[in-house]
C-alpha cells in the first residue's frame, strides 16, 4: 500500500513540475467553435460557467478557471501564463465569433504579451482602431490591436492607477463580427 502511495505522489509530482500546455488558438487561430471549446475544456479548467446573451445576435460564452495557470503562451522559457480562457460562439449554429485569455497583470508579462503578438500578427496603427475599441472604458486600455486571417487580435491592460483590475488580456475577435463576446452589452443569464 505504502508503494503504491508513494508511486501514486511521484506521478502527480511530476504532472505537476510539467510545463503548462501551450493555449488553444494561438499562435495558429482558432477556425471552430466547438473544437476550441472540447480543446480548452480539456486543459483541464477547475471551473467551467456558461453565460447566454439573448440580445441579437444571441451568443454564448464559455468561460474556464483554473486554480492558477491554465496555459501558457509563447511554448518556450518566457511565455505567459494564462487563468482564464473563454470561446464565445453564436446561438445559432455555433459559430466562433471570438476567444480571450486573461493572465496575471505585470509590466513585464505585458510586454512580452505584445512581443508574441507582434512577432505573428499584422499591427494597425491606433487611428485606424475600429469604433467599438476607441470608446472609453472604465479601467481597461487597449494597449495594442493586430490582424490576421479575418480577426481582430487586441491587447489589453489595467488603466494606470487601477487597483480593482488585476489582468492583462488577449482578445481574438472575429473582424466581420465583432463585440460580440465580453465586449457585448448585454448580459442576461448565467449556468454552470
Amino acid at each position: 500500500m505504502k508503494r503504491r502511495l508513494l508511486l501514486l505522489s511521484c506521478c502527480f509530482a511530476f504532472s505537476c513540475a510539467q510545463a503548462a500546455s501551450e493555449c488553444p488558438g494561438f499562435p495558429v487561430l482558432a477556425t471552430s467553435g466547438e473544437a476550441l471549446l472540447a480543446q480548452v475544456r480539456a486543459l483541464p479548467p477547475i471551473g467551467v460557467d456558461r453565460e447566454r446573451q439573448a440580445c441579437a445576435p444571441a451568443t454564448i460564452i464559455d468561460f474556464a478557471y483554473s486554480g492558477g495557470t491554465l496555459c501558457s503562451f509563447g511554448g518556450d522559457k518566457e511565455s505567459v501564463e494564462a487563468a482564464t480562457a473563454a470561446v464565445t460562439r453564436l446561438a445559432d449554429g455555433g459559430e466562433l465569433v471570438e476567444y480571450l485569455y486573461l493572465f496575471a497583470y505585470a509590466p513585464a508579462s505585458h510586454a512580452r504579451l505584445l512581443a508574441l503578438l507582434a512577432a505573428r500578427f499584422t499591427p494597425v496603427d491606433k487611428a485606424a482602431y475600429p469604433a467599438f475599441l476607441r470608446a472609453a472604458r472604465p479601467g481597461k486600455e487597449t494597449t495594442a490591436l493586430f490582424t490576421h486571417g479575418g480577426f481582430y487580435i487586441s491587447l489589453g491592460k489595467p488603466t494606470e492607477g487601477d487597483s480593482a483590475e488585476w489582468y492583462s488580456n488577449v482578445i481574438f475577435e472575429k473582424m466581420d463580427k465583432p463585440a460580440l463576446g465580453v465586449r457585448k452589452v448585454c448580459r442576461e443569464e448565467r449556468d454552470g
